[in-house]
């Protein structure tokens, strides 16, 4: 009993593994990831049963080569789809015998070392996915060694049907699919599309309009082509367009077409190679597809400006997930063209000029900012004769952005007020490199102030000059402006601010990226300690509320903090819903809502989804996923139709100390447009307190209400850190 107590567990945890492996691996063909999806796949490839135990023996081989190989992350089915594959192909061409199966399983562990070594190998050429090109390779090594392996028997894969099963259009759409697990069948086909629909709505278009456009570009070129060759080949537009178009970029009118064009060429190059490989009795395979997704891919990233479409090669998904993920990341962090850049000066500064201002920052130099300080409407003391006299003259000047001085003067002498030097326009300048090859200019420094020399590594935040009034500059100012070359005079690109308090119509608001506009005042947003701390959220910490929700009994429910593998803190419900988040330049931001349904979860993420460190009172304002309001099945219909990539919420926020309570409250409005004069409210509210962390929070829409009440927080125990717990 001892010895069967001591290994089931580890037996199970294999076994588990093992499974969501494979499934994945039949998912991931088409670009799913959900385990069920995978298992629909499966089913499908046994329309014709010898192609799918084919399929099923070559990856189970697959797995227990990885398991013995001591490969990681089995269960994502990474280093099994390329072995899935090479049994598909296997087993529609020759019957399943004690012959094919040596061929098969000799296949499945090729694919598995060859998986491995490609996929390594064009992450370092240029971060491409491996795709199915380990899988091409083996078929065409296995095709050959087959054709002088004279045991084999061939196998004959049925004939799609003569009659009409939908109409001729999408009869040859749907057996193009199932050729893409080798089942040439409009029912096989019908299957994984069904599969592919509820995974993803937009793949699912993808594929139509690839295969259509493709489609359309081979008859083009091939005349009346036969039938079964499109069958064949057509998978090869319906992949190359749902990789191009939403997997491997962010989902845009720009990757809409970057998917047809795609189609085209992969239509191109499939009527070029046809010929070639049936001479050798080969059919096309994957070919057009790798060929078109490789080469596309690789020349997107020599762009010189971030345009559309936007690639994802470090992180590709779902194209909802990638554009929720894009739209989020612009809302809070700015445009995916402009670079992000801190205060250059300490305390609050009032913009002098901004972008395409009144006196110099004219196109081709449009995207630049005047900084300078004003007390009572005035940038002087005294007479304001003396540049001495102006507030913003010796302040210290900060690097805005991590980089290398790449070149730098200051020994310009400073102009006296109402004078310019327009022989030396720039004055005392630094020029940094940033990492991204972009360079930022800070212009107009004082004379012999600079702490910096070229050649020079800088970390964003550090000392790096004083503000002067040298150059083309009437009264002492800093000048900003970022440029994408070296040489003095270059055009501007765009820039925003991040993380600053902008005082606008009398309040403060504070700005996770803005580009303030001529006469806000700015600065830099500060850490507080006492809001910093108790919302502070380590690996391990975890906290317990009650929890009472509409027509629904109140139940303890449990948060806790955990480190995924690629590094990312997330926050984890008891109901395994989870989301990451980031605690950077004092903000609390989470994003990546993931796993099952939790009402109280999506609570936590509208209350305090985007939550800033800086004490006072503040406004600020965010865009999270309408999938975190309490929509009825209607209302989720409604948005799914209106808005299929999803869309964001129009939250404001507000947060004041109450000193009798000694406690912030933060309340928040969250609006979605439905249609013209339909919008739908949310109000949420988060009690903060010093010392404890958050101890309340609730949400109200219509006739539902969710509220939450802190119990306890505390750390789970791991080795080498003690657990503590604490009772609210």
């Amino acid at each position: 009993m001892s010895f069967f107590s001591a290994t089931w567990p580890p037996l199970w945890e294999a076994l588990k593994i093992g499974i969501e492996g494979i499934l994945r691996a039949y998912a991931s063909i088409l670009f799913a990831n959900r385990l069920w999806v995978g298992g629909l796949f499966l089913l499908a490839t046994f329309w014709f049963s010898n192609i799918g135990l084919a399929g099923l023996l070559a990856v189970v081989v697959g797995l227990l080569s990885a398991q013995l190989l001591r490969f990681a992350n089995l269960s994502s089915g990474l280093h099994l789809y390329n072995s899935l594959l090479v049994g598909l192909s296997l087993g529609a061409v020759y019957q399943l015998d004690q012959y094919l199966t040596l061929l098969i399983v000799l296949g499945a562990v090729l694919a598995v070392f060859l998986t491995v070594a490609v996929s390594d190998f064009f992450w370092r050429l240029g971060r491409l996915p491996a795709l199915s090109l380990p899988f091409v390779v083996v078929a065409l090594t296995t095709a050959f060694s087959a054709q002088s392996y004279g045991n084999l028997s061939h196998y004959l894969t049925p004939l799609a049907p003569i009659d009409t099963f939908v109409n001729p259009f999408f009869d040859n759409f749907l057996i193009a699919l199932g050729s893409a697990f080798f089942s040439p069948h409009p029912l096989a086909g019908l299957i994984l599309f069904v599969g592919l629909l509820i995974t993803s709505r937009y793949l699912a278009l993808l594929a139509l309009a690839g295969f259509s456009i493709g489609h359309w570009v081979f008859v083009i070129l091939t005349g009346d082509p036969n039938p079964t060759l499109v069958a064949w080949a057509g998978f090869n537009f319906i992949l190359t367009a749902m990789a191009l178009g939403g997997v491997f970029v962010i989902p845009s009118w720009a990757a809409f077409f970057l998917a047809l064009v795609g189609a085209a060429l992969a239509a191109l190059l499939t009527a070029a190679t046809q010929s070639m490989l049936l001479l050798f009795g080969l059919s096309v395979m994957a070919i057009p597809f790798l060929l078109t997704t490789f080469t596309l891919l690789m020349a997107l990233q020599h762009r010189q400006a971030l345009a559309k479409p936007w690639l994802l090669l470090e992180r590709p998904d779902l194209p909802e997930k990638n554009y929720e993920r894009s739209r989020l990341a612009q809302v809070r962090n700015g445009g995916v063209a402009s670079l992000p850049l801190v205060m250059p000066l300490m305390g609050a500064c009032q913009i002098y000029q901004g972008f395409n201002g009144r006196f110099t920052h004219k196109a081709p130099w449009q995207h630049a900012l005047d900084f300078f300080v004003t007390e009572g409407g005035k940038s002087y003391r005294a007479n304001g004769k003396e540049v001495e006299h102006y507030f913003v003259f010796g302040l210290p000047v900060l690097a805005p952005i991590a980089g290398q001085v790449v070149r730098c003067v200051s020994d310009v002498a400073d102009n006296a007020p109402g004078e310019v030097n327009t022989k030396r326009n720039w004055g005392n300048f630094i020029l940094l490199r940033t990492t991204s090859g972009l360079h930022v200019m800070l212009a107009h420094l004082r004379q012999n102030s600079l702490k910096v020399e070229e050649g020079q590594w800088l970390q964003a935040g550090e000392v790096i000059a004083a503000c002067g009034n040298s150059g083309r500059s009437p009264q002492p100012h800093l000048h900003l402006q970022v440029q994408a070359t070296a040489t003095l005079g270059a055009a501007t690109v765009p820039f925003h601010l991040s993380s600053v308090l902008l005082k606008r119509d009398n309040a403060t608001q504070f700005c996770t990226s803005v580009i303030p506009v001529e006469a806000e005042t700015v600065q830099a947003a500060v850490r507080d300690a006492r809001l910093a701390t108790p919302l502070h959220l380590p690996v391990g910490r975890f906290l317990t509320y009650q929890v009472n929700e509409t027509n629904t009994a109140s139940l303890p429910r449990r948060l806790q903090v955990d480190l995924s593998l690629d590094g990312r803190l997330t926050l984890i419900s008891d109901q395994q819903a989870s989301s990451a988040f980031e605690e950077l330049s004092g903000v609390l931001a989470f994003y990546d809502r993931e796993g099952e349904a939790d009402a109280f979860l999506d609570l936590w993420l509208l209350a305090l989804g985007l939550t800033p460190f800086s004490s006072g009172s503040l406004q600020w304002s965010d865009r999270p996923s309408l999938a975190l309001l309490p929509l009825s099945r209607w209302q989720k219909l409604f948005c799914l139709l209106r808005y299929p990539l999803g869309h964001g919420l129009q939250s404001t926020y507000c947060r004041h100390w109450d000193s009798k309570k000694e406690v912030w409250f933060q309340l928040g409005e969250h609006r979605l447009p439905l249609w013209p004069g339909k919008t739908l409210l949310a109000k949420s509210s988060a009690m903060i307190k010093p010392n404890v962390g958050c101890c309340q929070l609730s949400l109200q829409m219509d006739q539902y209400c969710i509220e939450a009440q802190l119990q306890g927080s505390g750390l789970t125990a791991d080795e080498g850190i003690p657990g503590w717990e604490q009772r609210i």
